[in-house]
């Protein structure tokens, strides 16, 4: 399980980089982690979660896969909870995961924070922003694309 100040620390972290107003959790019940009590948060379990219809976006989703409550589910069940999670329920999402589920979550597009092999522990720490998920390469943009300049000049 994830311990006390290395929470609290990430949410400061987290807050100072965008900030955070609501935030979901699954696993865990994180309110109590929160020093300044600014977040307002809203805890669910796996099936209520799964269950919950879209109402609101909120600015931080919190997963512990660590924990005991989430440690049977199975991983059609873990990818339909972080799928609905990124893509309706939350712009910014922070996993906390064993390291058994990094083919899952890389494959769904998140970025691993805690290199697993700097520590000797059984978790990982990852990562999915929509901000930056993906750079917008340079070739696109107008300046590529059609330029009627060029029209009859040149013969693709």
């Amino acid at each position: 399980m994830a311990e006390q100040n290395v929470i609290a620390s990430m949410l400061d972290d987290l807050s100072k980089e965008q900030p955070i107003q609501t935030a979901l959790c699954i696993g865990q019940n994180l309110a109590q982690y929160d020093n300044n009590q600014s977040i307002q948060w809203y805890y669910f379990n796996v099936t209520e979660f799964l269950n919950l219809p879209f109402t609101q976006r909120y600015d931080l989703g919190l997963v512990l896969l660590d924990s005991p409550e989430l440690l049977d589910i199975s991983d059609n069940q873990k990818s339909q909870m972080l799928v609905k999670l990124r893509d309706l329920m939350a712009k910014r999402i922070v996993v906390v995961s064993q390291l058994h589920d990094e083919k899952l979550l890389r494959s769904l597009g998140f970025t691993q924070l805690i290199d697993k092999t700097q520590h000797d522990s059984n978790f990982a720490l990852w990562q999915f922003n929509i901000l930056t998920y993906k750079h917008v390469p340079d070739w696109f943009n107008s300046k590529f694309w059609a330029n009627p300049e060029n029209w009859n000049k040149f013969r693709w």
